[in-house]
């Protein structure tokens, strides 16, 4: 397994030991875990916020305003100044086309991905 996978692994282990589940929360309660959705079209965004305030993001959504909006409404319902881990699940656009314009509205202090791309069209097609 590589490191990135381990640590995004690691992330979201610790993220499901926490006491409280709540998913959706209009205003940040402390002590609980609580769990935002954003519609990526295509996708979605997720941003978990622990009992300590740590902040997960996985995924980016589309480049452009209307994903980046949707996942900045999203951080600013729950009160997030700055992406503590974003976890990237996969290179297609609709997962990380997100990132850049993200990086410009809020600080992200670790970044993980999946690893290397190592899909070989003809493995999974059987197609030369």
């Amino acid at each position: 397994m590589s490191l990135h996978r381990t640590l995004a692994i690691t992330a979201l282990a610790a993220l499901a030991h926490s006491p409280v589940l709540s998913a959706q929360s209009p205003a940040r309660r402390a002590g609980t875990l609580d769990i935002y959705i954003a519609d990526t079209e295509g996708g979605k965004a997720t941003l978990f916020v622990t009992p300590s305030g740590e902040t997960v993001l996985i995924d980016t959504g589309n480049p452009g305003a209307r994903d980046g909006d949707r996942i900045f409404a999203m951080l600013t319902a729950a009160g997030v100044k700055r992406i503590d881990h974003l976890i990237s699940t996969h290179y297609h656009q609709d997962h990380i086309g997100g990132l850049s314009e993200l990086a410009r509205r809020i600080p992200i202090a670790h970044y993980v991905d999946h690893g290397a791309n190592v899909e070989n069209p003809e493995q999974v097609t059987g197609f030369r």
